[in-house]
């Protein structure tokens, strides 16, 4: 059940706006999912490529299939391995209230992409 029926609206400046709309873009949520995380401290990740989780999948996979012709100590280094990779790239991040307002002051958009000053 979706209990959120409770409204915030916030003013915001255009480019605020802008920013705010990338930033949720690159990280494949709403603006408001995306605000929603980054208030309760935490850092959603960008969308990462259909390739990665082919790799990942993989890894898992190879786990799988080595976990009883390894060394338990390989199998262990092999699941912490994999457990990184989850932790650093799939999982959201809790950041303070300082490294946010760091994080939105200093954001610029990537060069590779099409700039709406240009």
């Amino acid at each position: 059940m979706n209990d959120k029926n409770a409204r915030i609206e916030l003013r915001v400046t255009q480019f605020e706006k802008d920013k705010i709309a990338r930033l949720a873009e690159s990280c494949g949520l709403s603006q408001s999912e995306y605000v929603r995380q980054r208030t309760l401290g935490y850092a959603p990740r960008t969308v990462l490529p259909d390739v990665f989780f082919q790799f990942y999948q993989m890894l898992c996979r190879l786990c799988d299939e080595v976990a009883d012709k390894v060394s338990p100590n390989t199998e262990r280094k092999l699941l912490e391995v994999v457990d990184e990779i989850q932790r650093q790239l799939l999982l959201p991040e809790k950041s303070t209230a300082k490294q946010i307002c760091k994080e939105v002051t200093t954001w610029q958009p990537q060069a590779s992409g099409p700039s709406k000053d240009g």
